[in-house]
């Protein structure tokens, strides 16, 4: 990452932003199956928290039988 006296920055646009490690920024998408460009997968971690009818049955069969 680029600095200028002493601060970090990233690019934003044609803009350098000053750059903090404690900001998070979170992305919902209520597609089931949504597509993202290489270059954005690269540089993001992806969790993909879908629920399937299976895997809730599984999760439920647990809790009811042990």
């Amino acid at each position: 990452m680029p600095t200028q006296g002493g601060r970090l920055l990233i690019r934003l646009g044609d803009s350098d932003v000053e750059y903090n490690k404690a900001f998070k920024f979170y992305m919902t998408t209520k597609l089931a199956n949504p597509h993202y460009l290489p270059e954005v997968c690269i540089k993001v971690t992806i969790i993909n928290f879908t629920v399937t009818k299976t895997g809730l049955e599984d999760q439920l069969l647990r809790l009811t039988c042990c």
